[in-house]
């Protein structure tokens, strides 16, 4: 009878421990916070935010040469960084305004981190996710400063411009990572715009999309200044029940998206027909700054249907105009965008293009599109073995004229150019795989 009543005081004992320790745990969820969340925070990883007044801007010099829009590119780190649990020697910077871990994705439409993470961004720090442009202005730099254990590895956009806005209207900011701590820094030197201004079309906070966890600052609002800095403190002790190892993700292909003029065609065409063409040439004449059009219907790909290539170019005044697009027709004659290239590079821009030939140069019964920009290069645009239509730019460059003929007499068209850089006439011709240059 005593050892019943023993046992039975013994099992009320650990069921009222039992109860205290949940009650205990659940106060100490409360206090980390829900998943996903708003700054100050803190979120359930613990992460929490707030001003850094007394964070010094940090001018960063080593130049990663990311001349690109929405494009992305690894970036060494020259100490171990824990980030949501997970333990990191490398990161991936996009030319967006984010840095990713374990892959990376260069999306330009930024998302809210409100109700979850956003969606193929993987473990992410976004100290401006906006659509940016570091193809012709800016630069993506880093530095690394201080000494170990207390080294700070800075990660800076460096006057660049938003897509399709002035491209003298830059902002820079910049993230400092800090090796003793974890913690994290953004720092705004210039955010003021005439367009998007102070984040108004901008995410900002981190992110763990594996582990659904979310800090937001501020999503399309213009919530940060000039000088401003915002401090993001890695909690010292995290929830023991999140950092869990972080899954490699996936990189995921950033399909082709159209944005700006070419997303106000796609939708044109889709709603009026080709006959819109003509109209849309008006207008592009018209904006501020003015878009002269260049354009062709040709069955590339060899499906009974026309694609359409088209040529969008600004002059000298404005190479950062100068692109490529062209648009395939589905059984039901809607259009989708196929092929987009920018065709000015900062160091070697094009003013003005045109489509110079249209004939089968891949010698597979199929034609193909010659482009010529005023820059003296020649791309070929073709779709051969089936595969979507592809830019091939010509070697050399040349600034008299083309001819196209059978040189050989091998019954296949070549390419004849005169005025080249190297000598005064080049033959290109296609091996297969691609456009090979030699001197007749």
């Amino acid at each position: 009878m005593r050892a019943r009543r023993f046992i039975l005081i013994l099992l009320l004992l650990v069921t009222a421990v039992l109860l205290i320790f949940l009650l205990i745990r659940r106060t100490t969820r409360a206090d980390e916070g829900p998943r996903v969340t708003l700054c100050p925070g803190p979120d359930w990883y613990g992460y929490t935010c707030a001003g850094g007044t007394g964070y010094a801007y940090i001018d960063a010099s080593q130049d990663t040469q990311l001349y690109a829009d929405d494009d992305i590119v690894t970036l060494e780190l020259p100490f171990p960084f824990t980030f949501y649990g997970a333990e990191y020697r490398e990161l991936t910077a996009s030319s967006n305004g984010t840095l990713q871990f374990n892959g990376g994705n260069p999306f330009f439409f930024n998302e809210c981190l409100v109700e979850q993470p956003a969606v193929g961004m993987g473990n992410m720090i976004a100290p401006y996710w906006d659509d940016l442009d570091l193809r012709l202005y800016g630069h993506l730099e880093t530095e690394t400063v201080g000494e170990e254990p207390h080294r700070i590895f800075v990660i800076e956009w460096d006057d660049v411009p938003r897509f399709g806005d002035n491209p003298d209207d830059r902002v820079t900011f910049a993230v400092q990572l800090f090796e003793d701590s974890a913690d994290i820094v953004f720092l705004y030197e210039d955010a003021t715009t005439f367009e998007g201004h102070n984040g108004s079309s901008a995410t900002i906070g981190l992110q763990s999309e594996a582990q659904g966890l979310a800090l937001q600052y501020s999503c399309n609002q213009a919530a940060v200044a000039d000088a401003g800095r915002i401090y993001f403190a890695h909690p010292a002790e995290p929830n023991p029940d999140a950092g869990l190892e972080d899954k490699q993700e996936t990189a995921v292909s950033n399909p082709i998206q159209a944005k700006g003029t070419a997303a106000d065609l796609l939708t044109a065409l889709n709603q009026n027909g080709p006959a819109i063409l003509s109209h849309l040439q008006t207008q592009w004449r018209a904006q501020a700054p003015t878009r002269a059009a260049d354009w062709a219907w040709a069955d590339v790909t060899g499906n009974g249907r026309d694609e359409l290539i088209l040529l969008w170019y600004g002059g000298a005044a404005r190479p950062d105009i100068a692109q490529l697009v062209v648009l395939a027709a589905d059984e039901t004659g809607q259009m989708s965008l196929v092929l987009d290239n920018w065709l000015s590079t900062r160091h070697d821009p094009v003013g003005e293009l045109a489509i110079v030939e249209t004939a089968d140069l891949t010698h597979d019964g199929r034609p193909d599109w010659l482009v010529q920009g005023d820059n003296g290069q020649l791309w070929a645009v073709t779709a051969v073995n089936d595969a979507p239509p592809t830019l091939h730019p010509i070697p050399h460059r040349c600034h008299n004229g083309l001819t196209l003929l059978d040189a050989n007499n091998d019954g296949q068209l070549d390419i004849i150019r005169d005025g080249c850089q190297i000598t005064g006439r080049i033959l290109t011709q296609w091996n297969g795989r691609e456009f090979i240059a030699t001197t007749p």
